[in-house]
Parts: C-alpha cells; structure tokens; sequence
C-alpha cells in the first residue's frame, strides 16, 4: 500500500483545522493509500516575542499564560485546558504521524487551511522544500490574509515562486490565493472546496446525536475573543429569547453563553446538524453549516473576507453574509433552497476528487 503525508497546521488547537485534516485523511484511506499526518517545528518568526512564547509552549510560556489567567478568568483558562486535552486525545486516536523530515512517503499533499499564508512565520516545507519525496501536490491550499505584495515585503518571492514551481498539481481553495499563485509562479491552480465539503462526513452523521444539549438550541461558533461586544451580545440573545432558543458556544468559551460545550471536532458537526440556528464569523463555522443545511449568519470579518466571500458566493449562500449584527434576524429568517446547495456540493465534491485520483495513484 502506497503512503501519502498530509502537511497541514496539525499543531492548532482548532476545530475547524482538525476538522479538515480529518477529511483529507479520511479521503486519502478511501483512495487506497496508508495516511499520515507529517509533523514539523512550526516558525513563528513574523510573530512578537511574546506571542512567539504563547505558540510555542515551554517554561518560557509561564509568564505569558499567568497574565492569560489574570486577564481572562478562571473560566475560560479552565475551558480551554479542558479542550486542549480533548482535542489533544482525538489527534492521538485519529491519526498516524510521522516526522516529515524522516518520512518515507509516496505521495504529499499541502493542505488545506491556510498553509500558504505568512501572517505568522515561514514554513518552506509547506511550498516543497527539503521534504523528502517527489510528488508533492496541493489540495485546497490558501494563503489566507498574505498577497503577493506581502510575499515580496518579507522577501519570500523567491522562495515561494521556486517552492510552487516544484510541485506536481497545485490546488488552491479561493481566488484569491488563486490570484497570489499565478502573479508569484505564473501557475494556474485548480480551485477546490475545502475538505470538510469534499469528504462530507456522511456515516459521522448518521451517528446518533450525542446528548450533550437538549431543548431547541442556536450555536455560536467564534473565537473566544470574539462576539464579546455588548451589542452583539445583546443582538445574539435576544434574537434567541423571541424564539425559545438557548444560546450554546460550541468549543470555544463565551461566559454570556447558557452552555459552554467542550467537544470534539466530530462532536461539533453533530451539535451545528442538530441546532435550530448558528451565528458564525469563520469559515468552518459557514462550511459546517452549509454541510449539514442549518440555516446561520455569517459575519464576516476583514481578516477572513476573502475566503468567507468567496465560499458563500461559490455555494450561492451570499445572502448568509451579515456586515452588521442589526441584520440577525433578517439573515436567519431567510429562506434558503438547500437542494440546490447540496447539488452544489454534489458537484464540488466531484471535482475534488477527480483531482485527486488524478494527481495520486495508489
């Protein structure tokens, strides 16, 4: 059996990342070959100091999680080591890893998630360098936030350019990281779905619900740090009180929540399956949504439009899109034709794979 190593943001403790790196291996198995997760030291060098210290957990780390502690409460610092065990246990059921300096592997595939992107350093495994195999390929890749301009103010063009050139088939997931591809390498990649989509997580859905809410409930799925301002709050709750709803902050820690759920990644789809509604400003939290056909709001951010954008529109969900929390109700309350979305996905699915079997032969 022939092996192919996935190199993806592994480290993350993050539903929506762990989610897709699932996928992806699940996907890899079903095409016949053995997978593995490639582990590696990740570079924070465009980081300050002190969010370097965060990321990269050591004695060195103590000072900055005290102030974490102090600042954020007992709460959400009790939360979250909560998580990082649960989402720390899934990895080591789920998956096989292996050293990607020391890895024998057939076949790489970068991806998904943001792999490209810079915002916090420069990994040049995820663009082919030094990785010890000769078919390296991408599958929904995404630079994130970083164009090209910001490629070439860090003075990585180079770098990138030769690294893309490399490999075997390139596959990107939005425009524009497409748009980055071909004005640093001069490459058209394919675009696919992330994938979540790709894999659709049909038999985990089948699973019976996993008791953990009961009533009619509405999800929010945001970063910690966010959705905290006292008029998204308000907005989010009352929209909940007019429709009996109890608000549920799926895996990520808000105290103005009735319910804090510390779950899995495979947990969390179930739980957004399940619920009357979701509110959202990232994009598993609209791919999952879209997946299992929970009407949600979308609020887009500037530090993911690119990517939110380009998905909703893709899936003909643009109207799921919310600049401003006054408009809640208003995006919830629309109807949305879920037949064709899932003909969408259908499709998307399709091509996915195409490239896959095309570019991997097992």
């Amino acid at each position: 059996m022939k092996k192919a190593g996935i190199l993806t943001h592994y480290q993350v403790h993050n539903h929506g990342a762990i989610l897709q790196m699932h996928a992806l291996y699940q996907t890899l198995r079903a095409l016949g070959f053995k997978p593995y997760v490639l582990t590696y030291k990740k570079d924070f060098s465009f980081l300050p100091p002190s969010l370097g210290e965060k990321y990269n957990i050591s004695l060195k780390s103590a000072p900055y999680y005290a102030k974490y502690l102090l600042k954020k409460g007992i709460g959400k610092t009790l939360f979250n080591f909560r998580k990082y065990r649960t989402l720390n246990r899934f990895k080591k059921e789920n998956y096989d890893f292996k050293p990607v300096f020391q890895s024998d592997m057939d076949y790489v595939v970068v991806g998904s998630d943001e792999v490209f992107s810079l915002e916090v350093g420069v990994n040049m495994i995820m663009y082919g360098h030094a990785v010890p195999c000769g078919n390296i390929i991408s599958y929904a890749a995404s630079f994130g936030q970083t164009d090209a301009a910001a490629v070439r103010a860090r003075n990585c063009e180079n770098l990138i350019s030769s690294g893309l050139k490399s490999f075997k088939a390139l596959c990107v997931r939005d425009e524009a990281s497409f748009n980055t591809v071909k004005e640093l390498a001069s490459l058209e990649a394919e675009i696919n779905f992330d994938p979540v989509l790709l894999y659709g997580f049909e038999k985990e859905l089948r699973q019976k619900p996993i008791g953990k809410t009961t009533g009619k409930y509405l999800v929010v799925y945001a970063y910690d740090n966010n959705m905290n301002d006292e008029r998204e709050v308000s907005l989010i709750k009352e929209y909940a009180a007019k429709n009996n709803l109890k608000v549920v902050s799926a895996g990520y820690y808000h105290k103005w929540a009735d319910i804090n759920l510390n779950i899995n990644p495979l947990e969390l789809l179930r739980v957004i399956k399940e619920a009357q509604a979701v509110v959202t400003d990232t994009f598993h939290g609209s791919v999952i949504s879209a997946l299992v056909n929970t009407p949600f709001a979308a609020f887009v951010r500037p530090i993911n439009v690119n990517k939110m954008t380009f998905l909703l529109d893709s899936l003909g969900l643009s109207g799921r899109k919310m600049g401003d929390f006054s408009k809640l109700e208003e995006v919830l309350s629309r109807e949305t034709d879920w037949n064709a979305v899932n003909g969408k996905i259908s499709e998307l699915r399709a091509k996915g794979l195409n490239y896959l079997k095309k570019n991997l032969t097992a």
